[in-house]
């Protein structure tokens, strides 16, 4: 029972949470104890509302999942759990998260309602919306960011946020392309049928062009005594290239995989982070 909670759960989509470690990191904060243990409680905090909203999504979607040859292994569409084992969970879980965010600032409670809000909305008929549903998922992704400076009183610049935003953007209109090439999600998933040829493909390459260009702007406008994050722009332009070179192989319905199973995506994510640890981190060398 306890793999089938976890499957029902999905720990493996927390990782997108350790965006709530971004704003702290590039204040040159995240190593303060403090600083840490707040950003901490905001991933456990997300984490565990994240989860939640999971588990109305596989409530609501449990006949349509069952009609797909890879969702209809999830625990509610194969039978494994029951609807009310399943909502009883949702409480549960909803309640430890909401424990986890009690001790922190007012502004990151409201974010994470927000989140709770428009991802449920989502649940319940914004995927159905053509451009909507992509943009609600990516707006999902730039809340996590928000939701770190949020609860460590750190101020978040414009530039990171177009960067976390459309950067977002990049990963879920690459998931919906990857989608709608393989016909078990096309089936199933009714809003891919209304985007017209190319246009996906146009949107992932203005998300890109913003991304690249705000990062840019950005890592330029860090402190100058050295050239660390200017560097970082290498890797993270051949990063995102070759990110966008894999979903168009017909890579990308699974981000999270993609980006910790491809070697050069890591080799550059690896090099960015380096170099933005020693622009932000090593002022004095």
């Amino acid at each position: 029972m306890g793999s089938v909670i976890l499957r029902l759960l999905r720990p493996k989509q927390w990782t997108k949470n350790v965006l709530v470690f971004a704003a702290p990191f590039a204040a040159g904060k995240l190593f303060d104890s403090h600083v840490f243990l707040q950003a901490f409680e905001a991933f456990i905090a997300f984490s565990l509302v994240s989860s939640a909203c999971y588990i109305v999504n596989d409530l609501r979607d449990v006949e349509i999942d069952k009609l797909n040859d890879i969702k209809k292994h999830r625990p509610l569409a194969s039978g494994e759990m029951s609807r009310t084992a399943a909502m009883v969970l949702f409480v549960v879980v909803l309640t430890l998260g909401i424990a986890a965010a009690v001790p922190l600032p007012a502004h990151f409670q409201l974010t994470l309602l927000t989140y709770f809000v428009i991802t449920n909305l989502y649940s319940f008929g914004l995927k159905n919306q053509p451009v909507v549903e992509f943009s609600v998922v990516a707006f999902g992704f730039a809340l996590r960011a928000i939701a770190g400076g949020a609860a460590t009183h750190l101020p978040v610049t414009q530039w990171f946020l177009v960067v976390t935003g459309f950067g977002s953007l990049v990963i879920v209109v690459s998931k919906r392309l990857a989608e709608s090439a393989n016909p078990l999600h096309a089936s199933t998933r009714k809003v891919l049928g209304e985007y017209p040829p190319n246009f996906l493909n146009f949107v992932l390459a203005v998300a890109t062009g913003v991304t690249l260009t705000a990062y840019s702007l950005w890592a330029f406008a860090l402190p100058e005594k050295h050239p660390y994050a200017q560097i970082s722009l290498v890797p993270v332009c051949v990063g995102v290239f070759r990110y966008v070179w894999l979903v168009n192989k017909g890579a990308g319905e699974a981000p999270e995989d993609l980006l910790l199973k491809d070697y050069y995506l890591l080799i550059c994510g690896a090099m960015a982070v380096a170099l933005l640890f020693f622009s932000v981190y090593k002022p004095s060398m």
